[in-house]
């Protein structure tokens, strides 16, 4: 790690005094002397944060937190898309193979994105769609339920 940076007309440096560690800013403002501040780290941490330069603790969280309820919105649409597909589609006329490998798709991103979300978070009315491996089950609605195979043969 480099402990100087150049930047246009503006030098950071990082130091050690009797105080401990420090960064040197240093700016060259046209033929006149240049000008200095020294600060700690932490401060020119908090002054970015101010100023929304980079985000704060809390705001990260809250970021993360909106990201996550609007990513297990998603996975609830294409997973009710995906149900509405395999329950009610006209699938024993009309050759919708594409369709359901797409919903396929879709539905293993979203899966997989939000599998590292909290248990608790998860929505637990959540409808099965192409997933043959639900314990909960019965044989007969495993069997009610067509798999891709089956959605590809048509009359």
């Amino acid at each position: 790690m480099t402990d100087k940076l150049t930047h246009h007309h503006l030098v950071a440096e990082e130091i050690n005094d009797e105080h401990g560690r420090a960064l040197l800013l240093t700016q060259q403002d046209g033929i006149e002397e240049p000008h200095s501040v020294l600060v700690h780290p932490w401060q020119l941490r908090a002054v970015c944060q101010q100023f929304g330069i980079i985000a704060s603790d809390q705001q990260a969280a809250k970021t993360i937190a909106t990201l996550q309820r609007r990513m297990q919105g998603l996975r609830a649409r294409i997973d009710a898309i995906t149900d509405w597909m395999t329950q009610h589609s006209d699938h024993r006329h009309a050759d919708l193979t594409y369709e359901v490998t797409q919903l396929q798709a879709l539905q293993d991103l979203a899966s997989e994105w939000c599998a590292e979300f909290e248990e608790t978070e998860q929505p637990l009315d959540k409808p099965s769609g192409f997933s043959m491996g639900n314990p909960q089950a019965t044989h007969e609605e495993k069997s009610e339920k067509p798999t891709a195979g089956q959605l590809a043969f048509h009359v």
